[in-house]
């Protein structure tokens, strides 16, 4: 009898409150749509994440970080790296739009692949879960409605269903380790990893294509060297280039990993010794609208400029858990991932 009264004065009372507030003009209030699925729908990927972290193997999980935006094409950026498996092996694959300047052909990509060792899935997955990927929120969630922002996504698929986190003005400074090992292992791919230059989805090959290597075409051997004599043969390396230039413009890029800084500061206390070596520092700033595609459209542009301009940039950073240092030619754009270095120094 108590049950059937209390029953009844619920049902009365959320009668009552639905005639109050169609009669203020609101709506009934809805359930918060869930946090986490690619529909909302769905509990957060924690369990899987966990067993990746403690097995390093993937069975049927996919991890993607992507990063894109920017102009309209052919300048549009797109930075796809996956940790899948592929013809049974767990691999890294790292992709990006590939601009041919001999033929002009527009739509194809590059790709590589590399197979993925046990302790890089490990510590992949174990970043995801410790920056808090799909259990926090962060600003950066918000769409500020920029046809030209470069978004970041964090996609863990498992079983078709996909979960997913976008960051449209940029990666939260709390996922920087993430990011940054991200970095690290799309170097890693870059610098060890089966290439191919894809169109309509197969490979192809572009004429007159050199070989993946240094600056002559030939395949990059990397030297090593202790680690007490790293940032001394560094500076030996710097010194070849200064006996044929009187002055190099040189940009240091630091992976976010503490031997990488350590080994970073003490090259760059080698180098700042050297007569006719300039460092050149990076900025960001904003710059004019520039006119999209769309009739009356236009795109808010983000500039990256260095000051001055360097010639070289050298790259401190850890692969398959070894410190190195790679050295290429800066370009035109100085961020880009390197396709091709010049020397690769090992510590042991």
């Amino acid at each position: 009898m108590k049950e059937a009264l209390l029953l009844t004065m619920y049902i009365v009372s959320i009668y009552a409150f639905l005639l109050m507030a169609m009669a203020s003009g609101a709506s009934p209030p809805v359930p918060d749509k869930p946090e986490d699925g690619a529909s909302g729908v769905g509990p957060r990927p924690l369990a899987d994440l966990a067993r990746l972290a403690e097995q390093g193997r993937l069975e049927g999980v996919t991890v993607e970080y992507w990063v894109g935006g920017g102009l309209p094409p052919p300048f549009y950026r797109s930075d796809q790296f996956r940790l899948l498996t592929f013809e049974n092996r767990d691999i890294f694959e790292f992709a990006r739009p590939y601009h041919d300047p001999a033929t002009k052909r527009e739509g194809l990509v590059e790709k590589f692949q590399l197979a993925a060792q046990p302790s890089d899935v490990r510590r992949l997955a174990k970043l995801i879960l410790d920056t808090g990927v799909f259990e926090r929120h962060f600003p950066e969630e918000k769409d500020p409605g920029l046809a030209d922002a470069l978004t970041t996504e964090v996609v863990v698929m498992i079983g078709g269903r996909e979960f997913k986190r976008r960051y449209f003005t940029g990666s939260p400074k709390p996922l920087e380790p993430l990011r940054a090992e991200v970095e690290r292992l799309v170097q890693k791919l870059v610098a060890s990893g089966k290439r191919e230059i894809l169109y309509q989805g197969k490979p192809i090959a572009l004429p007159q294509e050199p070989a993946r290597g240094n600056a002559s075409g030939a395949e990059t051997t990397p030297d090593t060297v202790p680690r007490s004599e790293l940032a001394e043969e560094v500076g030996r390396r710097i010194d070849r280039r200064l006996s044929t230039k009187e002055r190099v413009v040189l940009w240091l890029r630091v992976s976010e990993t503490d031997p990488a800084r350590a080994a970073a500061g003490d090259v760059k206390r080698v180098l700042e010794k050297k007569p006719g070596l300039v460092f050149s520092t990076q900025t960001v700033a904003g710059a004019a609208p520039v006119p999209s595609e769309i009739p009356g459209g236009h795109v808010h542009m983000l500039v990256y400029a260095f000051e001055p301009h360097p010639d070289i940039v050298l790259f401190v950073g850890e692969m398959n858990d070894r410190l190195y240092v790679s050295e290429r030619d800066a370009g035109k754009d100085p961020l880009a991932p390197a396709s091709r270095t010049n020397w690769i120094l090992y510590a042991r």
